[in-house]
């Protein structure tokens, strides 16, 4: 502190113990200066090196100052980390075991009389004891985190992989995206020049027919004078006729609203080719070792060679691979492609991915739903129900929706479709509410990849929608609000007159 500073001595940096004062005003402890006058044999004070011949005298007001000091520093000591009762002023030194609190004597003879006492050195020997035993894992985690060794330090080296390979897929779409701009672009220029080369072609045109015109007329004019006043009347027309006044047009300039109007609009729509849009994306931190995921995380096969880089946080033991995202209510549908696949599996179940909780795979799983193709016999995979189809779909489309009964009772159903026909295949119906269910397919062995199918989406006042217009997909809803209103209207036209 700067006052304690102040208040030291030059020497031996403590508070003045008897300070006196020298005569170029500087003071020291008396034992201070006296052993450095013995030291140095000179008589110099050691701040300023100024000789002093006379014998220092007592600073009594330094004196007082530091004795007032030292005693509010004890003070304030005693108030805020003293060790005596505040109750019975006596020095604590006993620990009730009971009440978990440090205690005097008499503390001990009256208010904790029949509590379990321990002198408090032991009480603080047992309790340091104890602190070490549970900061011993910590220590040995730090270690191992120290030499790479933790399970830690396993995910951190994933990370590391995953960031590298992720920006690596980042740059690499967006150098697509780049080159596809590059040559709309070029090919949006291009345009412009060639339409500008035709109005040019098309004024040199014009402009050579004048010319030809004006040739021919000075040519007329040479004739004999018998011949050029017979043909006076036919020059004459042919010198009044000017073709560029009377073609000329707003088509002779550039049409600029047809190079700009709507520009980035239009080249969204040519983006939208190599844009897709998945209404599911596959979540590659639930994937096993053993499956081989596509770049735009919406593909998945079954491969016998495992990654280079394991997931250290395997939350399957199976080949299972969870949606990105989790359905609450509503109506949700996607389709995924099976292609000539005779062994898969599709379907919905609870999850957490956040919690690193997942349903396991199993066929009595009563938390996961799910159609399952092994070779021609099909089976829902939370019952023992096998089937047999005349036709084997290559797209399956998947439409998760709610339903509720007369009673008043939701739950949730999830209807499988021949994607190509829009024929119903199946339907899991009676799956309860109130948690999201997440998509998930499952591509068995010797399958074929199992690939999400971009949705066709159309651009509306900045939001991307399905296909299926909303008056579409609420017709009978937007009818009955109509048909209520007419009646509420016919009635108080009676109403009133």
């Amino acid at each position: 502190m700067a006052l304690e500073a102040e208040l030291s001595c030059p020497v031996c940096t403590e508070l003045f113990s008897d300070p006196v004062l020298l005569s170029c005003s500087h003071s020291f402890c008396r034992q201070c200066i006296n052993d450095h006058w013995t030291s140095s044999r000179t008589r110099t004070c050691p701040v300023c090196r100024q000789v002093s011949p006379q014998e220092p005298v007592s600073n009594l007001s330094l004196r007082n100052t530091c004795e007032s000091y030292q005693r509010e520093k004890n003070t304030k000591k005693e108030e805020y980390g003293g060790h005596d009762c505040p109750i019975h002023g006596e020095k604590i030194e006993l620990f009730c075991q009971t009440d978990e609190e440090a205690i005097c004597g008499t503390c001990k003879d009256y208010e904790h009389r029949w509590h379990k006492i321990q002198p408090l050195h032991q009480a603080v020997r047992q309790r340091k004891g104890k602190l070490k035993a549970a900061l011993r894992p910590t220590e040995n985690m730090l270690l191992s985190l120290r030499n790479g060794a933790a399970q830690d330090a396993k995910i951190s080296k994933y990370n590391q992989s995953q960031a590298q390979q992720t920006e690596r897929r980042i740059r690499e779409e967006f150098k697509k995206l780049q080159q596809f701009l590059k040559k709309e672009e070029e090919c949006r220029v291009a345009a412009l020049n060639e339409e500008e080369k035709e109005k040019s072609v098309q004024m040199k045109k014009k402009m050579d027919l004048l010319s030809d015109r004006l040739q021919e007329v000075e040519e007329r004019m040479k004739d004999d004078d018998v011949t050029f006043l017979q043909n006076y009347n036919d020059i004459m027309n042919r010198a009044r006729y000017t073709p560029l006044d009377s073609d000329q047009s707003l088509e002779a300039l550039i049409d600029v609203s047809k190079h700009l109007g709507n520009l980035k609009y239009q080249v969204w729509e040519k983006m939208k080719e190599i844009c897709p849009y998945y209404p599911v994306i596959l979540n590659p931190n639930t994937a096993s070792s053993d499956v081989s995921m596509s770049n735009d995380l919406t593909s998945v096969t079954s491969c016998v060679k495992q990654q280079n880089e394991p997931n250290p946080l395997p939350l399957l033991r199976s080949r299972m691979v969870l949606g990105s995202v989790g359905y609450g209510s509503g109506v949700h549908t996607w389709d995924i492609e099976v292609g000539n696949s005779r062994h898969w599996s599709i379907g919905v179940c609870f999850g957490s991915v956040e919690k690193s909780i997942v349903q396991m795979l199993n066929p009595a799983n009563p938390c996961l739903w799910g159609l399952r193709r092994n070779g021609d016999m099909y089976s829902f995979l939370n019952t023992q129900i096998n089937f047999v189809m005349t036709k084997h779909p290559r797209v399956v489309r998947m439409k998760l929706e709610d339903c509720h009964d007369k009673k008043g009772g939701w739950w949730r159903n999830v209807s499988y479709f021949d994607a190509d026909c829009n024929c119903l295949l199946a339907v899991t119906s009676q799956l309860p509410t109130g948690m999201e269910l997440f998509p998930y397919v499952i591509p068995e062995k010797r399958s074929g990849p199992l690939r999400v199918v971009p949705a066709k989406v159309t651009l509306k006042i900045g939001q991307v929608e399905e296909d299926s217009s909303f008056l579409k997909r609420h017709r009978v809803l937007i009818l009955l609000v109509v048909l209520i209103f007419l009646v509420l209207c016919v009635f108080l036209h009676r109403l009133i007159y």
